[in-house]
């Protein structure tokens, strides 16, 4: 019996499995407590994707953010010293991680935790950014 590398080298053997986790990647993103924001790897990044967690962190529907920057969620809080360590992050391709001051649609404030993961084509270039985000300010601790 052949042995795979890792869990995806199955993508290529196996038709329904690609299905199958597709149908997984849908449901895990949608369904996410956490809030989920995709954008392009282009001058402004451009968000193409977020969840419905990430609707109800930040008060904005998804039509109002997709085509926007990430850049919406910021304010006069937000320490620009993060801002410049995500930037010198994903210039070089790295994973980033995060806690910063953000503004829902509202304009209140939130303290927000992130990751955000480079996505690479098949040349092996950034296409895309993955964000996965939460509100870790003191009153969402409290809902708990």
């Amino acid at each position: 019996m052949e042995k795979t590398k890792n869990v995806f080298d199955i993508f290529d053997k196996d038709e329904n499995f690609k299905l199958i986790m597709k149908h997984l990647l849908e449901a895990s993103m949608e369904e996410s407590f956490n809030s989920i924001m995709i954008t392009k790897a282009e001058p402004g990044y451009p968000i193409i994707y977020v969840n419905p967690s990430c609707c109800e962190i930040t008060g904005y529907g998804p039509y109002e953010l997709l085509g926007k920057s990430p850049s919406i969620l910021q304010g006069p809080k937000t320490d620009p010293a993060v801002l410049n360590r995500l930037n010198v992050a994903i210039a070089k391709g790295n994973l980033f991680y995060g806690r910063a001051i953000n503004y829902r649609k509202d304009g209140s404030e939130f303290l927000m935790e992130w990751k955000i993961v480079p996505i690479r084509d098949e040349k092996n270039e950034v296409s895309h950014y993955l964000a996965i985000q939460r509100d870790v300010s003191l009153s969402s601790r409290q809902m708990g």
